[in-house]
């Protein structure tokens, strides 16, 4: 069979760089074939989007070799618009692709683009919108949708065009445990009623197993050391998956750290559900002194956008040597209440203590002594135009020698992987490069109370424990980490405090192993799921009790 997609010695380089972001890339992918696309952070991968979907030459600068042909023809004779009927791209970031103000006009715009006919896009709409099971929000206004929901919006623009090839660029790196899920059901449902090619960019494959077995493996250089099931890569490459800080799916990665000699390890919940193995107690975050005296004081805080309440009489209160969780769907207010609490944004009513004193008696320059904040977009913190610059520029604005400016610069840059990139433009990393420098920026300064909003998201398994290292050593040295995150396994290896936001009130707030013992329903209904060493010691324990009581 004649394959519909067929990449042929792939080199690309930018211009700024000397290393090739791809090197030597060859596969090939037939219809209605599916593929996961894993790598480390930096490795390439969304460069070989923009290859597949035309933006690379046309857009970015740099030099290309080789040949991508995709039904046939060769990548680059394709126009635009004959290139987006066969190949369609979600990105990370939903809104990065939405220019209108309502979920209508935006599935319509790309097929006005196409100049297809009013009477039939109005019908395409509504298949679509159908598909991802959002017709009811068709009138919606796109500001007004959660997380999950934006993300099927951008799948749906891109249905709406009918691609023959769908590329989704970790959909689900922002998105709770529970749209998680949603939008890895919506895929697999949409593979039942629809015949495309699949290649889905992650970093997470928990729930992606089950849609396709294959994968193509790019290391740190951008060359492929591996294409075939990735049952068979976890017993051939094992230790090279773990070299290149490539992730295993979760079940599979916890079994093994208990049981590292086992040859054919579960990779979902299910599998594991059916072979149960002996679990030891989940692993709880290491105990640091927690001082009595109150570091942030938030009393009664309330924020309103337009008629909206999004903060609803929030108090809580922040103690030096605390780390924190704050947890809850998308949607839920987590941002919204830690910009409050970094003092970005102003509430509505209510009031900010930080030592004790008011926020507002607090002078800009001293506060940000004492607290640090990193955005969800990283993008919106970066002032300067080198890597290098960005991490320095706090140490430059408190008059550090320059000499140990470059010593602690460096350092920072090399253990997060950015040392070969300290020249380049932070807007010229990929995005997870771009979280790690955002996180960078932050930690090289002394603040006492860091607030974190998603801090993991498109990391490596490397880049993924090197910052919650770095993380764990400033919370060790006294300073209180408050992190929003849907990761809950983050949550039970490192908090000590874990706050449930719901609806712009807290719900719960209380030690993670309380959290744990909360009834499954109630968690669901936050939109939260257990951490794997729990969900594993559960099943294990429930097995052995059953057979207990039938023998």
């Amino acid at each position: 069979m004649k394959p519909f997609v067929d990449v042929q010695n792939l080199t690309i380089r930018y211009e700024t760089r000397q290393e090739n972001a791809l090197s030597s890339v060859s596969f090939q992918l037939k219809f209605g074939e599916s593929l996961l696309l894993l790598g480390p952070s930096g490795s390439g991968k969304s460069t070989l989007t923009s290859c597949l979907n035309g933006l690379f030459p046309r857009e970015l600068d740099g030099e290309m070799h080789g040949k991508i042909f995709v039904d046939g023809r060769e990548n680059r004779d394709l126009l635009p618009g004959e290139r987006s009927r066969k190949v369609g791209v979600v990105f990370q970031d939903p809104e990065t692709q939405f220019c209108m103000l309502t979920v209508e006009d935006e599935v319509a715009f790309g097929l006005e683009n196409l100049g297809i006919p009013n009477e039939e896009m109005e019908l395409k709409i509504d298949a679509a919108l159908t598909l991802v099971n959002m017709l009811s929000f068709k009138k919606a206004s796109i500001s007004s949708l959660s997380g999950g929901q934006k993300q099927k919006l951008a799948l749906a623009c891109i249905l709406a065009l009918e691609p023959a090839l769908l590329i989704i660029d970790e959909p689900t790196a922002n998105l709770d445990a529970i749209a998680t899920k949603e939008f890895i059901e919506t895929i697999k449902a949409l593979r039942d009623k629809v015949t495309f090619s699949l290649i889905v960019i992650e970093h997470k494959l928990d729930g992606w197993t089950d849609i396709t077995e294959r994968c193509v493996l790019l290391n740190r250089q951008g060359e492929i050391f591996y294409d075939g099931s990735i049952r068979q890569a976890l017993r051939e490459q094992r230790q090279q998956l773990t070299r290149e800080g490539i992730w295993i799916p979760r079940v599979t990665q916890f079994v093994l750290e208990q049981h590292p000699l086992l040859s054919n390890p579960p990779l979902t919940i299910e599998e594991f559900r059916e072979n149960p193995l002996p679990i030891k107690e989940e692993r709880i975050a290491d105990h640091v002194s927690i001082s009595s005296k109150p570091l942030v004081q938030a009393r009664h805080l309330s924020w309103s956008a337009g008629n909206k309440e999004i903060v609803k009489d929030v108090s809580l209160t922040f103690h030096k040597g605390e780390f924190v969780a704050i947890v809850g769907a998308n949607g839920s207010g987590k941002t919204s209440l830690s910009r409050i609490l970094a003092g970005i944004r102003q509430p509505t009513n209510g009031s900010l203590l930080v030592k004790g004193k008011s926020l507002s008696k607090w002078k800009e320059a001293q506060l940000r002594q004492e607290i640090g904040y990193v955005f969800q977009n990283p993008e919106h913190q970066f002032i300067t135009n080198t890597v290098y610059d960005e991490v320095a520029f706090g140490l430059k604005w408190k008059d550090t020698e320059t000499i140990e400016i470059e010593k602690i610069v460096n350092d920072i840059l090399e253990s997060f992987g950015l040392l070969e990139l300290k020249n380049e433009h932070p807007f010229s990393l990929s995005q997870g490069q771009k979280r790690r420098l955002s996180v960078a920026t932050m930690i090289v300064d002394d603040q006492s109370f860091l607030l974190l909003d998603e801090p993991t998201f498109g990391q490596d398994s490397h880049t993924n424990t090197e910052l919650m290292g770095l993380l764990k050593q400033r919370h060790q040295t006294g300073a209180t980490i408050v992190m929003i995150t849907h990761d809950m396994d983050i949550v039970a290896d490192y908090a000590t405090r874990v706050i449930v936001i719901g609806d712009g009130a807290v719900l719960a707030d209380c030690s993670p192993h309380e959290l744990w013992k909360m009834p499954i329903d109630k968690l669901m209904y936050w939109k939260l799921e257990l951490p794997i060493s729990v969900q594993l010691k559960k099943i294990y324990e429930g097995a052995a009790s059953y057979v207990s009581t039938t023998t």
